[in-house]
């Protein structure tokens, strides 16, 4: 299945929820345009919802790596929510919860904005 996703703002947070798996540039291409296009536009607070995201590897924590650079730089942030299965997996072993702010909910990732 290829990435899709929703895109919702919350102002002044932007919220994607992730839907699929990232595995190769091809999968997050369109999203990686959006992210950065609203980026440009001073949406620099995200949040991604990865509850409903399958698989990720290398590729995907790169992406999101490029994406947390690019807001800080902005003085923004990059939260991430919903994380579970394999991609929690992933992130455990890979220590990116010491990396990345990580919320149980979408809700509560929002908040972390106001």
């Amino acid at each position: 299945m290829n990435l899709q996703f929703d895109v919702h703002i919350d102002e002044p947070v932007i919220v994607y929820a992730l839907d699929g798996k990232i595995t190769t540039e091809d999968d997050f291409a369109a999203l990686e345009a959006e992210v950065f296009q609203n980026l440009n536009q001073n949406y620099y607070r995200i949040v991604f919802d990865l509850g409903n995201l399958t698989h990720t590897n290398s590729t995907g924590i790169s992406f999101f790596m490029r994406t947390l650079t690019k807001a800080r730089i902005m003085s923004g942030e990059l939260v991430l929510s919903a994380i579970d299965g394999n991609v929690k997996k992933i992130f455990d072993i890979a220590k990116l919860n010491e990396v990345y702010t990580i919320y149980p909910t979408t809700e509560l990732a929002i908040k972390h904005f106001k």
